[in-house]
């Protein structure tokens, strides 16, 4: 599971009577929390297995920069917006019982639509 705060301004401009674009830069922080679960099997001349989870939550730090344009809807108070964020965050890791799992968050796009309806 992924936690994110982001702290950084917001621009917005009004473009014309019908359209708006917003957009913002700035750090992020994340929290990662997780499992690492294994199920071994040695085989030699004795059979050995290893069963197991380890549970950790990890910080995790990076920037992110999106941007949102906004149609106005006309008559109306509402608007109807389409953006996007692109966020890089450090890799989190999870270790424990001589095991370590690492997770990339090396680089995540998020794609976001509604509508903005005032009332």
């Amino acid at each position: 599971m992924l936690y994110t705060v982001r702290l950084g301004p917001s621009l917005y401009w009004d473009l014309n009577k019908d359209f708006g674009l917003s957009v913002g830069v700035g750090p992020a922080v994340g929290i990662v929390s997780g499992s690492l679960k294994y199920n071994e099997m040695i085989t030699t001349t004795t059979s050995a297995s290893s069963k197991g989870q380890v549970d950790a939550t990890d910080l995790v730090y990076g920037g992110y920069a999106n941007a949102m344009l906004l149609y106005h809807v006309p008559g109306e108070n509402g608007d109807l917006y389409l953006g996007a964020q692109f966020m890089s965050l450090g890799n989190a890791t999870i270790s424990g019982g001589g095991r370590q799992g690492q997770l990339n968050l090396g680089g995540q796009i998020y794609i976001t639509a509604g509508i903005n309806w005032p009332f």
